[in-house]
């Protein structure tokens, strides 16, 4: 592609701006990286903390800041280094660690590292594809850290977001009986999922479950709490023995609190194919609750941040 050639993106140019969708000189491919035409997004938390220009303590910012990490879409080039890819290829992930907030995927063309993606499936669409990378690789963690086994008992608070909406499935697959936090009216969703009991997360979630099970439960998945006191609570629930985790750091440096295990997990592009593959046998579903073409795309960041959302919010490129 010539230097002068652009292509559509929701960006941020500056703190001072709210991002939307403008033209951006098109990406080219570094080593080990993959030039994408992305036909689906899917937003994230982190994006929306990226839009608002939160991610500048500790993440240097170049604009145009494009947003998105979690991509589907087709192979139109590779960079030096890469042999996984080829021109064609259809693939899915995310754009990967870069290290700055520069390159993103809510755009027609992105350029994820080759580790964050893998082959996309026949049977998976780009959707679903464009679901999973953040998502659905987080839940694997958490869920992995947790360690289910058939009849144990896993909190997990945060239940109705998109990676929610996974871990229910991926511990309920695992024989576990899931106690999930919903609004009311969500109950339908998360047990259709595998959730075997639900919470009402505006009233009090750790009086409830205690008052359900006296004795303590197995595990907790905590999606919501960055407050290790938080945290903490929540963790207060399992039994000796049992097993803590948070997606958002609440651990902190711990890995053993009154003798429950506990840690932190974020996500991991090597459960990519399993994910997939799982999908293509009918044994995990991706709740989309919405769809959005690019040019609305900052109106799915702001539904995101302001709407209760159940499951995924998925942004498709022009011609897709």
């Amino acid at each position: 592609m010539g230097s002068d050639t652009t292509i559509e993106a929701l960006a941020l140019e500056g703190f001072d701006r709210a991002p939307e969708v403008i033209h951006v000189p098109a990406p080219e491919p570094a080593a080990g990286e993959v030039l994408v035409r992305v036909h689906a997004a899917s937003v994230n938390a982190f994006d929306s903390f990226v839009a608002m220009g939160m991610a500048k303590a500790f993440m240097p910012y170049e604009f145009p800041a494009v947003i998105g990490q979690d991509v589907a879409g087709v192979v139109e080039a590779v960079g030096d280094g890469v042999e996984a890819f080829r021109n064609g290829d259809r693939v899915f992930g995310t754009i990967g660690s870069k290290g700055v907030v520069h390159d993103g995927t809510f755009a027609e063309l992105a350029t994820p590292l080759a580790p964050a993606l893998a082959l996309t499936p026949a049977a998976v669409d780009d959707g679903q594809g464009g679901s999973l990378g953040v998502a659905g690789t987080t839940a694997m963690s958490a869920v992995d850290a947790i360690d289910p086994s058939r009849g144990t008992t896993v909190l997990i608070v945060g239940a109705t977001g998109g990676v929610g909406t996974f871990a229910i499935q991926l511990a309920a697959a695992r024989g576990a009986s899931v106690i999930a936090t919903i609004k009311p009216g969500d109950e339908e969703v998360v047990t259709g999922l595998g959730a075997a009991e639900t919470v009402d997360y505006s009233n009090d979630v750790i009086e409830a479950v205690r008052e359900r099970h006296p004795d303590g439960i197995d595990s907790v998945i905590d999606l919501v709490n960055r407050d290790p006191g938080a945290f903490g609570a929540l963790a207060g629930l399992v039994h000796t023995g049992g097993r803590a985790v948070s997606a958002l750091g609440g651990a902190g440096e711990a890995t053993q609190t009154d003798g429950i295990d506990v840690r932190n997990i974020g996500s991991d592009p090597s459960h990519l194919g399993m994910l997939a593959s799982m999908i293509e046998e009918g044994k995990l579903s991706v709740a989309i609750k919405r769809t959005y073409a690019l040019s609305d795309a900052a109106i799915a960041l702001t539904d995101f941040a302001n709407q209760h959302t159940v499951g995924k919010l998925v942004i498709t490129m022009p011609g897709v």
